[in-house]
């Protein structure tokens, strides 16, 4: 195969390579939260909640400050709500998805791609 073929097949090839990262990405995003516990307080300044991590075991595994990401989907009680954290959601559990990143901080912080509150 020459190398002008073998070159015309790299776009194709990066292309299924993209599509395969970004569904795995919204796998990931539909799966297990990667934050569930309850909220214990609420950062006004910052429109934080700090919510009481528990690991799979039911181990507590430290606080973790949550803002929402500007897209983020917040859903309270089965419906898809518009309004910003507060300090009514204290006392409530959440089970959150993030995009991986936490601010080595004390507490640490992340921002939430979706947050459901029961």
């Amino acid at each position: 195969m020459s190398i002008v073929r073998k070159l015309s097949l790299m776009p194709l090839i990066l292309l299924l390579l993209t599509l395969g990262c970004s569904e795995e990405s919204a796998e990931k995003e539909e799966g297990k939260a990667s934050v569930s516990g309850v909220i214990t307080d609420f950062v006004e300044e910052k429109g934080q909640v700090l919510i009481d991590n528990e690991e799979d075991n039911g181990n507590k595994s430290g606080p973790i400050l949550i803002s929402l990401h500007t897209n983020a989907e917040l859903i309270i009680e089965g419906e898809i709500v518009a309004a910003p954290l507060d300090d009514t959601l204290v006392g409530r559990s959440a089970d959150v998805w993030t995009g991986g990143v936490i601010a080595k901080s004390y507490p640490p912080q992340t921002k939430a791609l979706k947050m459901v509150i029961h």
